[in-house]
């Protein structure tokens, strides 16, 4: 299976959509769903990444707050109410829903952010420096950026393949009884 680093340098290389509006309509499709899939991943890993970095930011407001961390199980009795009271998001863009959960198989999907923060790190965390537990906060929030960068990308394919498609049945250069055939 490739690597999803691998399938991004491809959806985002400048030559991917090249000459779109001389494709057939169906290679217009299968790259939108490439698109779409890809989407879901990256969607994903920004939900893991932003999961992480709440975590560690509920550490680091605990020892601005107290003299001693809070302990593993107290962070996880609370770890609902820390993620989701996490930083803002940002708006989306209105989307439909997609599947909240990327092809799993994908083994390297986690495993830039695992080498920043894996599960046996998050179990470290009580006993971390406040500057180790900031080292690894801006290595998440860097990380964080980059796949908010690719997401972002991948909706700009997605939102110029969408376009040539709606193009395509306005001009009349696809019709509806295509799809009933």
């Amino acid at each position: 299976m490739t690597s999803l680093s691998t399938e991004l340098d491809r959806l985002l290389g400048p030559d991917y959509l090249e000459d779109v509006s001389s494709k057939p309509l169906e290679w217009v499709r299968e790259k939108r769903a490439e698109c779409d899939a890809a989407e879901t991943a990256v969607s994903y890993l920004r939900r893991v990444a932003q999961g992480r970095l709440d975590i560690v930011h509920a550490y680091l407001d605990h020892r601005e707050d107290e003299t001693s961390a809070p302990d593993l199980s107290a962070l996880v009795d609370d770890l609902s109410a820390i993620i989701a009271s996490g930083p803002p998001r940002p708006n989306g863009r209105g989307r439909l829903l997609t599947p909240l959960a990327p092809d799993m198989e994908r083994e390297d999907l986690t495993a830039d952010l695992d080498a920043i923060l894996d599960a046996n790190r998050i179990g470290e965390l009580p006993s971390m420096s406040s500057d180790e537990l900031q080292e690894i906060a801006d290595r998440l929030t860097a990380m964080e950026r980059k796949i908010s960068q690719q997401r972002r990308a991948l909706h700009e394919r997605i939102d110029r393949l969408q376009a040539e498609i709606v193009s395509r049945y306005k001009t009349g250069r696809a019709s509806v009884d295509g799809l009933l055939t």
